[in-house]
């Protein structure tokens, strides 16, 4: 506004410059007046700015009493919110306390069910594998007890598979029936027991010799003897403990020495008619029928012969050798039975012998024939030799073909050279004949070192074998472990057999390719002698000399 004033006063006096001095009083009047109006103006300005200060003053006084008016407004609300948050702080404390006191009192309550439960489970897991101890150990002996039924006395075998498959079963169930499986063990330990102190007689249908389903007259005495006589020939058969440690325990043995077997055959026709009369007793004792031939018969039942029984008392091998039939055995028998022991690490020990005879022969053959020469040969080699025949003298040991032969024409096709030229030659023919004859014997001393070694092998696998059956079915007699042993260590005897005949003959063959070997160094030298003579040898050894100074 200032600025407008200011550009109306240069406007005016600009205009009234030029006019003359009588103007310029009413022009400075007018100025005046512009002036006032200009001030006036200007006033008027101020007060309507300060009017519309004033109105926004009020307008903004109204908006500031509203926003005081909101602030306590919201003061209040924020107050009363305030108190209601601080009236549910107290009351969810409250509740806090409540259940904090609610929770270590269920934290202590679950802890002391935590601690019950656990010494409940570990009492039941301590049960639990007690009981699966238990059962383990039940179920062991069950199969320990079926191990040895196969190889135990055979009379009422196959009622004692059944219970012992039952309670086998009971024993493997998922839950396992262990009441029932011991009940079962028990009373079949019962009836062996019981089978053991008990004696029988009657007639049952067997098996005698190769035929089956014979009908026989059977005497059994405990589980030490049980003889069998057949009612249709009188043919006998017993049973007997052969100590084996590999398959049956008890076996049948009908081969028995006739006397044996008369005894046998006595003891059980007496035993029958002693039943017979013991059973024709007790009916007349249950009749109340009392005469002098009831008692007859009583006095002839208890007058019974006394027979001899061949009862294995020791149980071993010596017993049931000693009782049977045997007859005398030819060298192949005993061969194959001694082969039989060594078990199946004889077939490679044979397989050794075979090989390392067959190699001792061979190069016996070779070595005779290619380290030999006829004195007809050396003769007639001589002869051509004097003659200076060389060529004639080498076609005579090109057709001979020996290692001597091949070196000896080695010098004389080189015998219009010079020495060196010859000694050149032998050393090639030396060297390319030597190997044909030490030819396969580090093979045959290879033989020698293996077979002691398939023997080791053999014994060692042969104990595993005696050791594992003895942990199975254990051995109550140590004649029968130094037995399984001796067994093991034929397959070692074995290979010593081989191996000291084989190392003998490659020490006699060594021998013989060492004679070989010096009677080819000496003739050929003694060759090389006659052909150029001591003095070119001589020669020819001061030149090399010479040669070895420069």
């Amino acid at each position: 506004m200032k600025k407008i004033i200011a550009v109306l006063l240069c406007a005016t006096s600009a205009f009234a410059w030029p006019w003359s001095s009588g103007e310029k009083k009413s022009n400075a009047e007018d100025q005046a007046r512009i002036k006032d109006s200009l001030q006036m103006e200007e006033v008027r300005s101020l007060q309507r700015e300060v009017e519309t200060l004033t109105r926004i003053r009020l307008q903004k006084a109204d908006s500031l009493e509203k926003l005081e008016a909101e602030h306590w407004r919201k003061r209040y609300a924020e107050s009363q919110l305030t108190e209601e948050h601080q009236a549910s702080s107290r009351e969810l404390d409250a509740r806090y306390s409540k259940l904090s006191t609610d929770l270590g009192r269920v934290n202590e309550e679950v802890m002391a069910s935590k601690s019950m439960t656990g010494d409940a489970e570990e009492k039941a897991q301590a049960d639990e594998s007690a009981y699966d101890a238990l059962n383990t150990q039940v179920k062991l002996s069950i199969d320990k007890a079926l191990g040895d039924v196969m190889g135990d006395y055979p009379v009422g075998m196959n009622g004692r598979l059944i219970r012992l498959k039952q309670a086998s079963e009971d024993a493997e169930k998922k839950v396992p029936n262990t009441v029932g499986a011991v009940q079962g063990f028990m009373d079949d330990l019962l009836l062996r027991h019981e089978l053991t102190y008990t004696q029988f007689y009657g007639r049952e249908t067997s098996q005698v010799g190769n035929r089956p389903d014979v009908n026989v007259n059977r005497l059994r005495l405990g589980t030490v003897f049980l003889g069998e006589v057949a009612q249709d020939n009188g043919e006998v058969q017993a049973l007997l403990r052969s100590g084996a440690l590999q398959g049956k325990i008890f076996e049948w043995n009908a081969t028995l020495p006739p006397e044996m077997a008369g005894n046998i055959k006595q003891a059980v026709v007496q035993a029958g008619s002693a039943t017979a009369t013991a059973a024709t007793s007790a009916a007349g004792d249950s009749a109340q029928v009392a005469d002098s031939a009831g008692a007859a018969q009583a006095s002839t039942a208890a007058k019974v012969a006394v027979v001899t029984i061949p009862l294995d008392v020791l149980q071993n091998k010596a017993i049931k050798n000693a009782i049977t039939d045997t007859k005398e055995l030819t060298w192949r028998e005993e061969f194959q039975a001694f082969f039989k022991k060594g078990g199946i690490v004889m077939y490679p020990l044979m397989l050794v012998a075979i090989f390392a005879l067959l190699l001792c022969l061979e190069r016996f053959l070779v070595l005779s024939y290619r380290g030999h020469l006829s004195r007809r040969f050396n003769r007639k080699l001589n002869a051509l030799v004097k003659e200076n025949r060389y060529e004639d003298a080498a076609g005579l040991c090109l057709k001979k073909e020996t290692s001597l032969s091949m070196v000896l024409f080695a010098v004389l096709n080189r015998a219009r050279d010079t020495r060196e030229d010859a000694e050149r030659a032998l050393q090639e023919a030396l060297l390319r004949e030597q190997p044909k004859l030490e030819r396969r014997m580090g093979l045959l001393a290879a033989m020698g070192s293996i077979a002691p070694l398939l023997g080791l092998l053999g014994t060692v696998t042969g104990i595993i074998t005696l050791f594992t059956v003895i942990t199975e079915v254990g051995t109550n007699d140590a004649r029968v472990l130094a037995g399984g042993i001796s067994e093991a260590l034929v397959t070692t005897e074995t290979g010593l057999v081989i191996a000291i005949p084989v190392m003998v003959l490659h020490g006699l063959l060594s021998e013989k390719i060492e004679k070989v070997t010096s009677e080819m160094y000496v003739q050929s030298t003694a060759l090389l002698n006659r052909i150029f003579g001591a003095s070119t040898s001589s020669a020819t050894d001061s030149r090399s000399e010479k040669n070895e100074d420069q």
